[in-house]
């Protein structure tokens, strides 16, 4: 075992509870001395002691990986806690928190771990579009999901076991599958002899979808685009009764411009923004090539009419808009964002970045 342990172990088995920690050695049925103090120094001589190093090893990944979840996940962690009513005690840590709930049971401890992995995704994440749908779910649409999940994989030899976790909060639907990928062979030792041993991989993918803005949100490992695609299809036919996905939807889609079409998107600003200004609209119309509008009001469907196009017919290709941001003691500084979906937009690393991407959350425009 590697003597240099990280500075986030050596915290993590500083702030648990040693009582805790005891436990977790107890369930692990290795005999940890009752009269030593469970302190980073110690624990790591204790799992320097170990005749079987792997083990030690194992030991160490896993409680690196409750630490993560201790800093990642407290929010969950809380919910776990009132979920599975686990007694804690006042003010302690989120590392002895996290203890608690690993050792309460696994089912508890996945809640906050799928919190975890969504953390860890969110950033890889691909984002799907659907228009004009509603969602059913329900436990029959659920069980339907699941075994054409598993169905998928063994009919396409990748595996035969798949385990999917499901559960809702807040008009999202979050889905964790854990399966097979396909056989790989790599040489081995044996008996100081080289030999080839064969292994299945194992993958954990996510499936998150947003009932408020029907977004589809997918993270797939391995050989991503069969997978992926597969999804799409099987969530949209399962839960939305579609019989054929549009080709759109496949696309990584992060930005949309529908809320500035129809008219629902919030020019007044609020409490960081004083206000935004709709200066350009880039559209294209069906027989037509794109045509670029000049604005200089928010009512659009008056600017349509004006230059005689179909309102309906029109694909709104880009848009510029003029963000005036609040400063205090001094005049609002104005930032001009284009934005062009799937997923190109101008804004860049600067001031106001963080403020304006959560404007154009909040209404709908950037999906995530």
């Amino acid at each position: 075992m590697s003597k240099h342990r990280s500075f986030t172990l050596d915290k993590f088995i500083n702030s648990v509870n040693d009582d805790l920690l005891k436990e977790y050695f107890q369930q692990r049925k290795l005999d940890y001395p009752t009269d030593q103090a469970c302190d980073s120094e110690q624990v790591e001589k204790f799992l320097s002691s170990l005749c079987n190093d792997g083990l030690s090893k194992e030991i160490e990944e896993e409680l690196h990986f409750i630490n993560d979840i201790a800093d990642k996940s407290r929010d969950y962690l809380e919910i776990a806690i009132k979920q599975y009513d686990i007694p804690v005690e006042e003010n302690e840590t989120s590392e002895s928190t996290a203890m608690r709930v690993f050792l309460h049971s696994e089912e508890a401890f996945s809640l906050a771990y799928d919190h975890y992995l969504y953390v860890l995704y969110s950033e890889k994440l691909t984002h799907h579009k659907f228009e004009n749908v509603k969602a059913e779910f329900n436990e029959i649409t659920i069980s339907a999901f699941k075994q054409k999940v598993k169905d998928y994989f063994r009919e396409s030899g990748k595996s035969e076991n798949c385990d999917i976790r499901a559960y809702t909060e807040d008009k999202k639907y979050y889905f964790i599958i854990a399966r097979g990928d396909f056989m790989r062979t790599h040489l081995v030792f044996e008996d100081s002899k080289v030999k080839i041993a064969s292994y299945r991989p194992a993958q954990e993918d996510m499936i998150v979808f947003n009932e408020r803005n029907l977004v589809l949100s997918l993270q797939v490992k391995g050989r991503a685009d069969d997978d992926r695609k597969k999804y799409i299809e099987l969530f949209g036919t399962t839960f939305l009764g579609l019989d054929k996905i549009d080709e759109d939807t496949f696309n990584n889609t992060l930005l949309v411009l529908e809320p500035i079409k129809n008219g629902s998107f919030n020019y007044g600003g609020n409490e960081y923004i004083e206000k935004v200004v709709l200066s350009e609209v880039k559209v294209k119309q069906r027989g037509a090539g794109p045509i670029r509008l000049i604005v200089g009001a928010q009512d659009v469907t008056r600017l349509f009419s004006r230059y005689g196009l179909q309102y309906d017919s029109c694909e709104y290709v880009s848009v510029k808009l003029k963000f005036f941001i609040k400063r205090e003691g001094k005049k609002s500084k104005a930032l001009t964002v284009e934005i062009q979906p799937p997923g190109k937009t101008s804004l860049k690393e600067r001031d106001g970045k963080k403020v304006v991407e959560d404007y154009l959350r909040e209404n709908e425009i950037l999906l995530v």
